[in-house]
């Protein structure tokens, strides 16, 4: 059965009504007036449910209640449940993401941004769906077939990746971009540095794939501060430094479904992609060549399709202002070697990312 409901758990019947009326054309929308009457629909019809929309403040049984109630039955890792309240208490929002809220939206509410947020959601979940569903698939399929491995390690990767678009409001085009510029640069370093570097067809098909994966760990992050349109706060840049070591718990999920070198290499990416050369970078400080090769191939091409794609908090910079706020160290700073891997291969990467521009 298709999740296909967004359920309405909410006792004021304008607040109902309005919900209704911004969500009637795109989903099919049931309505409750209290916590009591939403369990009681799902009950009965959990799996249609795609959303759950919910207030705090009701009769019988109230949101907070009713949050905890889905979070200890495990309803909410398949149903994902935003709040929208009149409350604006940070203390409130807190205390709802630890029992299973994914977003807290503040009323009066935008139309317009409840309903972006609730597609995002729920196509998050959708992929996660799928996620699993391949996972589990993929688990027998490989104890009968291991030559299949490095197919199913792509297609993993394929998935969780999109997850991050989804979650991050990218385009499809940011993960393709990240992957190919990876590849010309990993090349590119291995006819400039072979004897430094020994970067073999195989691994470097292996850093393409797992170069993905760099910003999975976004998918932990608060909607309120990943999507943040203004300058973060010091305690905000915290939270987002995290991503990195969050991604690398997310990796280590898969970890028997994943090859060794899959493994190292996805992780080396997503761990050390922020670690700055001079050891000024995120999470561990690294320094020079300790920063795994991967990493620094990575952080680099990523700097770059950063600074020449729109972002919520400002506009693309041409690609020759773009080069050269990579080439001072305006954003980070990089190795002689890769900076000369970026200038010799630069005319192909732009090259590469035209194909992408509308």
């Amino acid at each position: 059965m298709e999740r296909d409901t967004v359920l309405v758990v909410d006792d004021e019947e304008q607040n109902r009504d309005l919900l209704n009326l911004i969500f009637e054309k795109d989903y099919k929308v049931a309505t409750c007036c209290n916590g009591k009457e939403a369990l009681e629909y799902l009950t009965k019809k959990h799996r249609s449910v795609a959303i759950i929309l919910l207030d705090l403040y009701m009769p019988v049984i109230d949101g907070m209640a009713l949050l905890k109630l889905l979070k200890m039955k495990g309803v909410t890792k398949y149903i994902p449940v935003i709040i929208i309240t009149a409350e604006q208490s940070p203390e409130k929002a807190i205390e709802c993401y630890d029992k299973g809220a994914v977003d807290f939206i503040p009323k009066p509410f935008v139309a317009v941004v409840v309903k972006g947020h609730v597609k995002n959601i729920i196509e998050l979940y959708r992929s996660k769906h799928e996620l699993e569903i391949i996972v589990n698939q993929q688990t027998k399929e490989i104890q009968e077939k291991n030559t299949e491995l490095h197919g199913y390690n792509d297609r993993i990767l394929e998935v969780m990746s999109s997850i991050v678009e989804f979650r991050n409001l990218e385009s499809g085009n940011h993960i393709k971009k990240i992957k190919g510029m990876t590849r010309i640069m990993a090349e590119t370093c291995n006819k400039l540095y072979p004897d430094v570097y020994h970067l073999t067809p195989e691994t470097i098909e292996i850093m393409e794939s797992s170069s993905a994966l760099h910003d999975i760990g976004k998918i932990a992050i608060s909607d309120t501060i990943l999507l943040k349109p203004g300058r973060l706060t010091a305690d905000e840049f915290e939270v987002i430094k995290s991503h990195t070591t969050l991604g690398c718990e997310i990796i280590k999920v898969i970890e028997e479904l994943q090859s060794k070198n899959y493994l190292e290499i996805s992780y080396n990416i997503c761990r050390h992609h922020h670690e700055r050369y001079d050891g000024k970078g995120y999470p561990d400080n690294l320094e020079g060549e300790d920063i795994p090769i991967e990493a620094q191939l990575v952080s680099i091409v990523d700097a770059y399709e950063s600074l020449i794609g729109d972002r919520v908090y400002r506009d693309a910079y041409d690609k020759d202002k773009a080069f050269d706020i990579i080439m001072t160290g305006e954003c980070g700073v990089f190795s002689e070697r890769m900076l000369n891997c970026f200038s010799k291969a630069r005319p192909i990467i732009d090259a590469f990312c035209s194909k992408f521009d509308d």
